[in-house]
């Protein structure tokens, strides 16, 4: 079989390290693995996971130890047998697993501001005494170029710079304070800074008003004139002095 892949890393520092292998190419028969580590003269127990089956677990012997780890692993099939080593010193091997639960959140009133707030790798035993720095990227996504900001303490950091009204992604890796490198990045957080809110604008246009006059159907009531009170008083009288001529002409006429 071609030379075997092997890989050791310390995710849970102090605890211990782990170690996983696989062939650079399947073999399609049955494969044999068998992986020894050494501290020193100290041969130490590697136990297997039982998923998945090409990794196992070993505790660290002395922690702050300058002697090297040696790590062997050797794979046997039915044409014959290779084998690969790494040898290392305790603090090159280890490398937190990314920061979990990653939030960015817009800040209110402040168009150029993205809260981001994380946690630590569980998997990383105890923070309190081998505390952790974060390194944080962010971009918008209408560009390429990362921006970076390293944080030697805390699990929160405010962006001050960011442009209003675009969408940002964010990423955050970890590190051991003192030893070790960088982990992965995180999964990316997405969050756009704070926007006012659009004002609805309202434009009262008066219309001028339009009056159309219409042709009346129908004529107006006569109006009433009043008397002329002297013409009816004096044809009146004239009416009783034409009676009273012809009574006294009557009256002529019987004396005769």
């Amino acid at each position: 079989p071609k030379e075997p892949v092997l890989m050791c890393r310390s995710n849970n520092y102090p605890k211990g390290f782990y170690c996983s292998w696989h062939l650079p190419s399947p073999t399609y028969i049955p494969n044999t693995f068998n992986i020894t580590v050494m501290h020193g003269p100290r041969e130490l127990v590697c136990e297997k996971d039982a998923f998945p089956k090409n990794r196992c677990h070993i505790r660290y012997h002395q922690l702050f130890s300058t002697v090297k780890y040696k790590v062997t692993l050797t794979v046997t099939n039915a044409l014959g047998h290779t084998h690969t080593a790494l040898i290392f010193r305790e603090f090159t091997i280890i490398k937190p697993d990314p920061p979990e639960n990653v939030v960015a959140k817009p800040v209110a009133n402040n168009p150029r501001r993205l809260e981001v707030r994380w946690q630590n790798p569980s998997s990383w035993p105890d923070p309190e005494s081998f505390p952790l720095k974060f390194f944080l990227r962010y971009r918008p996504l209408i560009l390429d170029q990362w921006q970076h900001v390293e944080l030697s303490d805390g699990t929160s950091h405010t962006i001050t710079d960011a442009y209003a009204g675009k969408e940002y992604i964010i990423q955050v890796a970890a590190k051991d304070n003192d030893i070790g490198t960088w982990s992965d990045w995180s999964v990316a957080a997405h969050a756009t800074p704070w926007m006012e809110e659009p004002k609805h604008l309202t434009t009262e246009a008066q219309a001028a008003e339009t009056t159309t006059s219409g042709t009346s159907s129908f004529l107006p009531p006569p109006t009433t004139k009043n008397c002329d009170l002297e013409a009816v008083v004096g044809s009146g009288a004239t009416a009783l002095t034409w009676a009273a001529g012809l009574g006294l002409a009557a009256a002529g006429i019987l004396f005769i």
